[in-house]
């Protein structure tokens, strides 16, 4: 079973019961937030060397660091093959900024991007466009509905239900 297969595993909660599966969460979570302040307080946009190396500045077994990439690929400048990660696989992965904070709202992650080492990456202006162009994305807008006794937008001077309605039928 590869490393990302095992990672899919545990995302399931395959062989643990709930208390384990959020004492692991709650752990893995926190280590992930000291990972991201590490890396936007080097402003270090590049993950190099070994899949293992990288687990080893990070502290983290080579499952966990498949999780990390797999948390970051949709913020990465290139398209990762994580089905075939090993530990020797070696790693030149670009990490967008503007992308990560981004995706760090959409996934809800505010213990993420509320990072105060953001300041030193984005400007204020910068963080306000990308959460405002977020909420563009799961803002629902319904658009005013023709009653049926409003005048018709044809033009005709008729009332709605007199006369397109009937078109559309």
């Amino acid at each position: 079973m590869s490393l990302f297969d095992q990672w899919n595993a545990l995302l399931e909660g395959k062989g643990l019961n709930k208390a384990q599966s959020d004492e692991f969460w709650n752990a893995y979570l926190a280590h992930e937030k000291h990972i991201y302040e590490t890396i936007l307080t080097a402003k270090n946009n590049k993950i190099e060397g070994t899949l293992k190396a990288f687990g080893e500045v990070h502290e983290l077994e080579p499952l966990l660091a498949v999780g990390f990439i797999d948390g970051v690929r949709t913020s990465l400048t290139e398209e990762v093959d994580l089905e075939n990660m090993t530990e020797e696989t070696e790693l030149d992965l670009t990490i967008d900024f503007e992308k990560l904070y981004f995706n760090m709202h959409r996934a809800k992650a505010d213990w993420l991007y509320t990072i105060e080492a953001w300041d030193d990456i984005l400007t204020k202006e910068q963080q306000r466009d990308i959460k405002k162009n977020y909420v563009d994305t799961v803002t629902v807008r319904i658009e005013n509905k023709i009653g049926r006794n409003d005048p018709c937008p044809c033009g005709s001077g008729k009332k709605y239900k007199k006369c397109c309605i009937d078109k559309e039928l």
